[in-house]
């Protein structure tokens, strides 16, 4: 089968709808179909020369994390001559496929899209909740025009307002990993971000508001039992630094930035525990959470009602939830597991057997395809 997938960016560029969509392609290849993508430039992919299957779109301007192209409507009209797909399958949340509303060619394809989150008007950002109105407009078009919406958890179909008119054509499929992609890590490469001694808790992602690491830094900065390492960059790395040197922290907390992957995933797989702390439903899923899961890691998670995150760290299971934004609870959760430490060691085992056993991406694929 020709399936031709709009996403917002593609690996090697960072983010867990990219790593998604890398990993997707990669097994719908080795099924035998043939996926094509069409996806935005983004400066990791200046260095690389792709295979013939993948297009990437010149960005002419990012407005509030979207990628903004006036010629997208060209390179799909060129995508879908070249590659002929019989489905189109788009990632959202993406402002560019809403050209296909417009374009003959790919209205007479079926469509599936792939919801990744909901667009938030948060609390964090005004700018959000001023635009979002005007985004609406096209993403129930775009919405009603589709076929079928992969959703990849119950608890977020059940509290997303902007598919409840269109619940009878959602589908609930898991995101998935390969494992192959996270190999065995490297210990050594870790050795130099950690102390002896304190717990380890590691956290990864954007720095960006709703993501919850400022409330971490100050949740782990008055325990001498505990040891944070926090890796990514983006816009929020000058007032997390700030909040570091304030807390008086700087010998137990530490902002590595943008690491390689070789690096992060030693972190992974020799940290006593990895958390999530976000404060919104934007985070989703969370992909990192299935990689951290992959390593035998016990997961920390903020509590977010209605969000995936719920379905994949499951509380007493193989994580610890907690509310999000509570200082004082996320320090006494961490306290806590800091003078029990064995019970983090049964939840990364039955972390790790689930991950392979329900979110690899080989059988996410195959649920796609019947889907398709």
């Amino acid at each position: 089968m020709r399936i031709l997938h709009l996403g917002k960016y593609f690996p090697p560029a960072r983010g867990g709808m990219e790593r998604f969509l890398g990993d997707l392609v990669a097994a719908q290849r080795a099924a035998g179909d043939e996926p094509a993508v069409l996806a935005h430039a983004d400066p990791s992919s200046e260095r690389i020369v792709d295979p013939p299957g993948i297009l990437r779109c010149p960005v002419w301007l990012r407005l509030f994390f979207a990628p903004l192209s006036p010629l997208y409507v060209l390179w799909l009209r060129r995508a879908i001559r070249r590659f002929r797909p019989e489905i189109l399958h788009i990632h959202m949340p993406n402002v560019s496929p809403f050209w296909a509303l417009l374009l003959p060619s790919a209205r007479r394809i079926p469509w599936v899209v792939q919801w990744q989150s909901d667009v938030e008007p948060s609390r964090f950002k005004l700018s959000l909740r001023l635009l979002y109105p005007y985004y609406r407009i096209f993403e129930r078009a775009l919405l009603e025009r589709a076929e079928a919406i992969v959703v990849a958890s119950p608890q977020y179909l059940d509290a997303s307002a902007p598919l409840r008119p269109w619940r009878s054509k959602c589908r609930v499929i898991p995101l998935g990993i390969d494992p192959a992609r996270l190999p065995e890590a490297d210990a050594a490469k870790a050795a130099p971000y950690w102390k002896g001694g304190a717990l380890r808790l590691l956290a990864a992602g954007r720095l960006t508001y709703y993501k919850g690491f400022d409330m971490l830094i100050r949740a782990v900065a008055p325990e001498p039992s505990l040891q944070l390492v926090i890796a990514g960059a983006g816009e929020e790395y000058p007032r997390l630094d700030r909040t570091i040197v304030r807390a008086g922290a700087v010998d137990r907390i530490r902002l590595v930035g943008g690491i390689d992957d070789a690096t992060l995933h030693a972190l992974m797989a020799t940290c006593d525990a990895f958390c999530l702390p976000s404060v919104e439903r934007t985070e989703a899923f969370g992909i990192v959470l299935l990689e951290a899961m992959r390593y035998g890691r016990a997961l920390v998670a903020s509590d977010l009602a209605g969000s995936g995150v719920t379905y994949v760290a499951r509380q007493g299971q193989n994580a610890v939830l907690l509310p999000p934004g509570d200082t004082s609870a996320w320090r006494e959760g961490l306290q806590s597991l800091a003078e029990h430490p064995r019970g983090l060691v049964l939840m990364g085992r039955l972390g790790r057997e689930r991950c392979l056993h329900e979110f690899d991406i080989a059988s996410v694929a195959r649920r796609i395809r019947l889907l398709y």
